[in-house]
């Protein structure tokens, strides 16, 4: 097997994986069976997204061909299949291939309708094609609600707010007038979840929670549902007591919050975090927690910038990829152990992001090894061996909140590594303004759960969230905050 392909599907006889571990070999097979140029390979391979192509092979590791998508249409959730080998296969290893290819389209893509599939070996190229009548959206029977969003709309609304990309967007409408828009962000069909999106005409002030009615939202929930996002999230700066006063007569629930994640102003302040699946029950007389509030300047330092080598004792260190040049460190060795850390993933403290290693991106090696050599550190021994890394997955709040992932090398497990390696990142990160950190950390993942519960703080659960081996699992959210802070154990009900 080639020591770079990491499998992400398997069947009972094959393993389905890490596309640019046999780019060359795919090549080959593209020429081989159609005797085509070097540019007309190169077309073919640009029609596939990268994320969506993979390499296919036996359970020996043994390259056996290639299966990738084209002609995506994600708003009708059409696709087509190229999918090519080097010899025939029965009829029941093609269809065990192309059936668990097919199941991780529908949970990562939402893709249902195959519109052209399209089978090569060395002795036939096969097409099937499928007459599809793209569905028609489904129609929320709320009068208010209006499918999409002017430019008229956008526009006004992007003067106070700072709007994503939104998908499923809604137009939110009172007395004929618009007073809000909603929309989906970071939706993940693999995992069936999305954040939702409520932006309010702020010239309404705080007449906006009477002319908003919990039931919208309510109908816009189950909108989202019926297209199946399983679960949908909505954060709320803790100062916004209208929202909350209008979120209170929805079906959503508080879960939780991320401490000092939201600016206000000179201000910062925590995110409280709602949440809705399917057939939820309203929860009653659940205790919010205050908006405890900061000045962003109590958290001025003068450091700017995290130190580039940390020191860990007992002969490990952190170290910034930057300056593995200087001392002396061989990035190629260290990209190769990490690969083969991954390869054991389940080990790892935390997952690895979102499918970081599957289907991979780019050219040459693939997608995780180019990431890591920008992450903050790698967690190196004394003889400069891979043991791990820890790194800023994203910020928030002008980066006074953090995200952060972390993985120890599975050979090097339950040896304390893991909780020095956080420790002194929190405090690398605090030195530097940060007000507070925060980890994701899935239900099956009970080493990372473990390693939580002793340095951080559960502040909520996310259900159902994460979709791997034919299962949603939770997402449990902790936190750290900055020691400088003083914690209030007041709340308020609603």
């Amino acid at each position: 097997m080639n020591e770079n392909f990491i499998a992400k599907l398997q069947t009972n006889n094959f393993l389905i994986g890490s596309f640019d571990a046999y780019i060359d070999l795919s090549k080959e097979l593209i020429k081989n069976n159609s005797n085509i140029s070097n540019e007309e390979i190169e077309t073919i391979l640009k029609s596939m997204p990268t994320t969506y192509r993979s390499a296919v092979t036996n359970k020996n590791g043994d390259y056996i061909g290639y299966i990738g998508l084209y002609n995506i249409d994600a708003k009708n959730n059409i696709s087509s299949i190229r999918f090519e080998v080097i010899c025939e296969l029965s009829e029941e290893d093609k269809d065990e291939i192309l059936n668990e290819y097919k199941k991780y389209l529908f949970d990562s893509l939402n893709i249902t309708e195959i519109e052209e599939f399209v089978y090569i070996t060395n002795k036939q190229i096969e097409v099937e094609k499928k007459e599809i009548v793209p569905s028609s959206n489904i129609i929320i029977p709320n009068e208010l609600l209006i499918p999409g969003i002017t430019e008229e709309d956008l526009e006004k609304f992007s003067q106070d707010y700072e709007i994503p990309k939104l998908q499923l967007p809604f137009t939110i409408k009172s007395n004929d007038r618009t007073i809000g828009i909603i929309g989906l962000s970071s939706l993940i069909w693999s995992n069936k979840r999305a954040s939702l999106n409520i932006f309010l005409d702020k010239e309404l002030g705080d007449d906006v929670s009477r002319e908003l009615s919990g039931y919208i939202i309510d109908d816009y929930i189950n909108f989202v549902h019926n297209s199946n996002v399983h679960n949908i999230t909505l954060s709320v700066n803790g100062s916004n007591k209208n929202m909350l006063e209008i979120l209170n007569n929805t079906g959503m629930n508080y879960y939780g919050q991320i401490p000092f994640s939201a600016i206000n102003g000179n201000n910062i302040e925590s995110n409280l975090m709602f949440q809705h699946i399917p057939n939820m029950k309203k929860e009653r007389g659940i205790l919010i927690p205050d908006n405890n509030s900061i000045s962003l300047s109590s958290l001025d330092t003068d450091k700017k910038e995290l130190s580039e080598k940390i020191d860990l004792g007992n002969g490990f260190k952190m170290i910034s990829p930057k300056i593995f040049e200087k001392e002396g460190i061989d990035s190629n060795i260290v990209l190769q152990a990490h690969i083969k850390a991954m390869q054991n993933r389940d080990g790892f403290t935390i997952p690895l992001g979102e499918d970081k290693y599957f289907l991979q991106k780019g050219n040459g090696n693939y997608g995780i090894s180019k990431a890591l050599m920008n992450y903050s550190y790698v967690v190196l021994d004394e003889n400069n061996n891979y043991a791990g890394y820890i790194n800023i997955l994203r910020s928030n709040a002008n980066g006074k909140n953090v995200e952060v992932e972390i993985g120890i090398d599975p050979r090097i497990q339950h040896k304390g590594l893991g909780t020095v390696v956080i420790n002194r990142f929190y405090d690398e990160l605090f030195s530097t303004g940060v007000a507070s950190v925060t980890s994701s950390v899935f239900g099956f993942n009970n080493p990372s759960i473990r390693l939580h519960e002793k340095v951080a703080e559960l502040n909520g659960i996310r259900l159902e969230s994460y979709y791997i081996n034919g299962k949603l699992w939770d997402m449990n959210i902790y936190s750290k905050t900055n020691d400088i802070i003083e914690k209030s154990s007041l709340g308020i009900h609603f």
